[in-house]
């Protein structure tokens, strides 16, 4: 199973950057591999959504339950897709009044052993470019 951790500090408010990363209907305008997003379900307590990833040779689709804890913590747990496992947090911490720590890691294994082989590296840099598309986008809404 392959781990990704990326964080940033952002100047922006921890309610921004939570919104931002639950805005995930925008995510095809700022993400640059998200070909579609699908918001299956939504409440106050999670939000239920397919993500449709193309970059290169990988093409894919995942759907995932997002555990909702405003405005701090997103957890992310796999339900459909090509993965024996993929499992994320983002945590979102205020920095005194300069920011935010946007930090996301994720955890991840495809199910099969030749998509592992083939894919895995690419997914693996596709997840540690999620944390800039969202700094960048965070920059360009809030100047």
């Amino acid at each position: 199973m392959r781990e990704v951790k990326r964080s940033a500090l952002v100047a922006q408010t921890p309610g921004r950057m939570y919104a931002l990363v639950n805005d995930v209907e925008s995510y095809p305008s700022f993400v640059p591999w998200c070909h579609y997003a699908r918001v299956e379900s939504r409440s106050a307590e999670e939000i239920v959504a397919t993500l449709g990833v193309r970059r290169g040779p990988l093409q894919a689709e995942f759907t995932t339950r997002n555990e909702l804890e405003p405005p701090r913590r997103v957890r992310m747990h796999l339900l459909r897709g090509p993965f024996r496992t993929l499992e994320g947090e983002w945590l979102i911490t205020p920095i005194g009044d300069v920011g935010t720590r946007v930090e996301l890691t994720m955890r991840f294994e495809f199910a099969s052993s030749l998509a592992a082989m083939m894919f895995e590296p690419l997914f693996e840099q596709t997840v540690a470019s999620l944390v800039d598309a969202f700094v960048t986008r965070a920059r360009e809404l809030h100047v």
